[in-house]
């Protein structure tokens, strides 16, 4: 069986038109016998041994070639179809015009430019390749550095814009008791409505004015019993003398005395008048002291309350204060609320 490269060569030479039977001196009509003595004879003019100076090398494988074809059955057989393809395209040409032959063989004559060029090309089209990854990675890398470059740039203009934005805010006074952020924030509250804390303030401030209210009337109506228990007081008072109390201490002491008289006999009249004078006194004393009591009770609610808790202050003065120190804090937020806004 033939190798490929014998069947390439075959039909190569066919297209080509070379005649083999020429080559080796016989014609197509000889046998295998009679081509491989024609061979030897061609042989014994171009083999080296024989040809010495005169050698060519060329030659002499075209011999082997035509030799191998035509005694090889696959390969002559291949050779033999070619020929007759070319045979009877010449046959047909010579039968046409004297134009169309003209653009006959102007198109294959093309054609035979085009697979030289595409043969050609292909042993080109590696370094092609190569070259054109080269350039689409110089390409890559010169858009990568274009986009780093416009981002720095990015970047440099926006510390610039921010560097100018803080140089334009005015530094904050000492006494200022919201800070930067806090500031920023109320100035991007809508102004639809009170703030949260300005409505916790306002309940708070009616809350404690609802507070004072309540205990300024559970105050009042303290004071308005107390002094229609104390009318009541008085009346029955007047209408039924209380009888003159006397004190433990004058008890004890009146008894001890009666014992004094009955273990020891007076002496002397000056004795039991001195027992009488110490009874007295503190009788006395404390007669004046209910005396007292009852005027203080009669007194009206504002004395009662000066005399219990002197110097302490009332209750609705502390509201009021409370009162005072918040709507002040109220009207200090709202002046730095309309200060930040100005600026």
């Amino acid at each position: 069986m033939a190798d490929q490269d014998l069947l390439t060569y075959a039909q190569d030479a066919a297209s080509r038109g070379d005649d083999l039977f020429t080559i080796l001196g016989t014609d197509a009509t000889a046998s295998e016998s009679d081509i491989r003595r024609a061979f030897r004879r061609k042989a014994l003019t171009a083999h080296p041994d024989k040809a010495g100076d005169a050698y060519d090398p060329q030659l002499y494988e075209r011999l082997e070639r035509a030799r191998d074809v035509l005694t090889t059955p696959e390969a002559r057989a291949v050779y033999d179809n070619g020929m007759r393809a070319l045979l009877q395209k010449r046959v047909e040409r010579e039968q046409m015009s004297e134009k169309r032959r003209r653009l006959v063989e102007d198109l294959e004559r093309r054609e035979a430019e085009a697979a030289k060029r595409v043969r050609m090309q292909g042993a080109v089209v590696p370094e092609v390749q190569d070259m054109e990854r080269r350039a689409m990675a110089a390409r890559g890398r010169a858009k990568m550095e274009e986009m780093r470059r416009r981002r720095e740039e990015a970047e440099v203009r926006e510390r610039s814009a921010a560097a100018a934005a803080a140089a334009a805010v005015p530094p904050l006074k000492p006494d200022a008791t919201v800070n930067t952020t806090q500031t920023q924030k109320q100035t991007q509250i809508p102004d639809d409505g009170p703030a949260p804390g300005e409505q916790d303030y306002d309940s708070r401030i009616a809350d404690l004015e609802k507070r004072l209210r309540e205990s300024q009337q559970r105050k009042a109506e303290k004071q308005q019993r107390k002094k229609e228990e104390r009318r009541a007081e008085k009346k029955t008072r007047k209408g039924s003398p209380r009888p003159r109390s006397q004190s433990p201490h004058l008890a004890d002491e009146t008894t001890h005395t009666q014992n004094s008289h009955h273990d020891h006999p007076p002496a002397a009249h000056a004795e039991p008048q001195a027992d009488e004078d110490r009874v007295s006194a503190p009788a006395e004393k404390t007669t004046t002291t209910t005396t007292t009591t009852s005027i203080k009770s009669e007194t009206g609610a504002g004395e009662t309350g000066a005399e219990e808790t002197p110097g302490a202050p009332k209750a609705s003065d502390k509201f009021a204060s409370t009162l005072a120190r918040l709507r002040a804090a109220q009207a200090k937020k709202e002046e730095e609320k309309r200060r930040s806004a100005a600026a």
